[in-house]
Formats: C-alpha cells, structure tokens, sequence
C-alpha cells in the first residue's frame, strides 16, 4: 500500500480506539488526535468528556459488551463498573498499537476540503493533509434541554446529566431528575442514597428491563429464547410476562402505560429505579407543565417543591469543526448512509453514531472493518469501490428505523441484526476486485 495514504481519526472513546486497530490490521497509515490527555472519552473521568460518577456500572452485559476476540479479564463481574471499562478500553487500545498513532491534548478545530483529502487545522496551530477523515467524537457532546423551554422561572440549580460527576452535587437536596432514559433512571437511583428527596419527571409510559432474569444477564436470556415461540409478537408477549412476574411492570408502581411494544425503543435495562419506586424514595412526576421560584408545576396538577433540577434530555451531535454546507442534512441530522457514510462526499466517515439494543462488541468490529474496507477500496479505487458508490446514492435500506417511538435519541436508533446484514452486505460489495 502507499504508505503516503493516511487518514485522520478525531477523537479518542472507544470508537476511535476500535477503528484505530482495525486500520492497523489493514495496513492503513493514521493519526488519531484526542483533546484530553489519554484515550478512554466518556469513560476518561479525569477528562471533560467524561460522562461517569462513582456508582456506574455498564447497562449492558460483560458477555457483549466485550470484544469477542479480545474478552474481559475473567475476575470482572456481569455488569463491570466505569474503571474496569476504562482499564479495559485502553489496554485494547494498547496491545493494538493505537497509542503508538495517538496525539494528545490536540483537537481538530477545522477541517477544508483540499483535493481528494483533507487539510487538517489543529488547536496548535498546525496544518496536516489526510486523504480521509473519521469524526469518532462521540454521541454525547453538546447537552440537550427541552425545547422550547418550559414556561415560567425556576429559581433553584439547574444541571445536565453530563454534569452529574458526583452525589455531592444532590447531597440533602430535593431533587428532580427529568427524562427515563437509561442515564435519567440511573441517576434517580444514585441520587436517592443522597439527596434529601427525589423526584422523576418522564412524558410518557416505559418498559423497564431487568438486569438478571434466571441467573444470566437479561440480553442473554432474550437471545437463548431463540425459537421458542413462532412469532416476534408471542415472544415479546412471554418476555412482557415474565418481567412483570419479576415486579418490573412499571403500570404495577403507579406509571403510565407504554405507548409502544417492549422493543420499541431503546431498552432501559434498571433493576432498581422501580425497586426505589416501590420504597417511596423516588416519586414519579408526570412530564411539566411549568416553574414558579423554586416549585415545579407538573401537567397532572400536582407541584414539588425543589432546589435542584437534572435534566437527563439527552445531547445533540456537534461537528464544529467542519462546514455544514458541506454535508447534506435531513431533519437537522446529517444525512448519512447506513449511519455512517455522507451520500454526497467519499472521503469523510462518522462512526459511532448508531443506536441499538446491543454492547459495544457486537458492533465495534463490524463497523471498523466496514470502514478499513472502504478506506482500502477508495486508495485502490476498486471494482466495489466504483458499485458503492452508486449504491449509496440510491439505496435506502430497511435498517428497522421506522419501528422505534418518534423522539429525538431514536432517530439513530437500528434493528441491530438489520444493520448487521446491511454492513456486511456493503462490505462484501467493496472488497470485490
């Protein structure tokens, strides 16, 4: 290969990391540039990009989580905590000779087209030409709030998700969480060994999964279901039955009804919001309606007096770094083919930017080899370099999209197994000679 060819990786999660060994293993030169002072993105505590505080542990399970070829240490547990996520991020990192391409405290700050590639602008004044770019910068950047705002003028504390670091931040207060998504419950739960009282505010009706049923982490009990049953509806209908025999029925506690089937978002995998429910040391509030000084007005007619508010609303992407009237949008998003590829530019990739019900694991080496498959079929500008092409301006595949609730975090949100068929798919189609 040419070793003049190399490609530029922004940012250093888990992401960057995986591609970054995928590249190596094809050959292909890179640089990958991290604005904090090691490798690890929202699991780096130390870094402003962290997105961890004491209590976490991963939502999803050891076995898929992990790597296939490259397992956990066998002392972790089940569930591992935030460090040995880390720990274990970056010594994939390490024995696949990414820190060796890692340059540290060192954002991209623009990125201009320059030919076939790239002129790379950097925070330290410096200009690098690549002939690709992967924005790897991670999901979770800027901090969404409701929008528009609720009305009125809350006169206590507000905070982000993103900004819950430590449970000194809710020690003695009345708090209210805002939002059910895994980050919102988890940090209910947290904040009710600390604050003074909790109050958690969602829209709507969730399904509520359990960490452990029968003995093995629930993502493994779905899958060993298999065939079980003949159809998608009589095994989602045997699951929904057996959650609420286990006391994870959250209509049980008082909630509202989903209003969508147990597969129909992204899955919020909590053994213990309910638990907390169940013990008066959470107290479910309906969505707001609005804010007078320091008391909260909630659409149901009833009010709460509190003094700090946490809205886990989720995040908007952010790519600041380059000029948006150089991707095509759709919705505010850009518009990326199978989620990672701009349809109207070849040399460009945004990877880590799929939802789906599924570990890191599953996903990590599939989508890195997607990526050094394009990468290899553009340098060689190949048969199946020349047929993607085409393909990515005219094909719209089913990837389950359609399927999931209507909300902001669900419009990346993928039927794994479809967009496992559809990555392989394409990448089969690039290697051809």
């Amino acid at each position: 290969m040419n070793q003049k060819f190399r490609l530029c990786i922004i940012g250093g999660g888990p992401l960057g990391i995986g591609l970054g060994r995928e590249l190596s293993e094809g050959a292909i030169d890179y640089d990958l540039y991290e604005a904090e002072s090691d490798l690890g993105g929202v699991w780096n505590r130390e870094g402003k990009c962290g997105r961890v505080y004491p209590s976490l542990h991963l939502i999803s399970p050891k076995f898929n989580t992990q790597v296939p070829d490259y397992p956990m240490p066998d002392h972790y547990p089940v569930y591992p905590n935030h460090k040995m996520m880390l720990a274990y991020m970056r010594s994939y990192a390490r024995d696949f000779g990414v820190y060796e391409h890692a340059i540290f405290n060192t954002s991209v700050t623009r990125l201009e087209p320059d030919g076939e590639g790239w002129e790379v602008e950097l925070s330290s004044g410096e200009r690098k030409r690549y002939e690709v770019v992967a924005v790897c910068n991670g999901a979770q950047r800027v901090a969404r709030f409701p929008d528009p705002p609720h009305p009125g003028t809350f006169q206590g504390k507000v905070l982000h998700s993103m900004d819950y670091k430590s449970p000194d931040l809710v020690r003695d207060k009345r708090v209210l969480v805002v939002g059910a998504g895994n980050s919102g419950c988890d940090i209910a739960v947290d904040a009710s060994h600390h604050a003074e009282q909790v109050y958690h505010s969602t829209r709507r009706g969730y399904h509520y999964f359990p960490k452990f049923i029968d003995g093995k982490p629930t993502p493994q009990w779905m899958l060993q279901l298999g065939n079980k049953f003949e159809t998608k509806e009589q095994t989602l209908a045997y699951m929904q039955q057996v959650f609420k025999v286990a006391g994870f029925d959250g209509m049980d506690y008082g909630l509202k009804k989903p209003d969508h089937p147990l597969d129909g978002a992204h899955p919020i995998m909590n053994s213990q919001i309910l638990y907390h429910i169940g013990h008066g040391d959470i107290l479910p509030k309906d969505n707001i309606e609005y804010f007078e000084g320091n008391t909260v007005f909630f659409i149901d007619g009833t009010k709460a007096d509190v003094d700090l508010i946490i809205y886990a609303t989720g995040y908007d992407r952010d790519f600041p770094f380059i000029d948006h009237a150089l991707l095509e949008w759709k919705d505010g998003l850009p518009d990326l083919f199978i989620h990672i590829v701009p349809r109207n530019l070849d040399n460009i990739f945004f990877f880590g930017f799929v939802n789906a019900a599924a570990g890191l694991g599953d996903g990590l080496r599939l989508q890195g080899q997607f990526v050094r498959s394009y990468v290899r079929a553009l340098q060689q500008k190949s048969k199946g370099y020349f047929k993607f092409i085409q393909t990515k301006q005219n094909d719209n595949p089913d990837l389950g999209q359609d399927y999931f609730l209507d909300s902001h975090r669900h419009r990346w949100e993928v039927d794994f197994w479809k967009f496992i068929k559809c990555a392989r798919r394409y990448r089969e189609m690039l290697d051809e000679i």
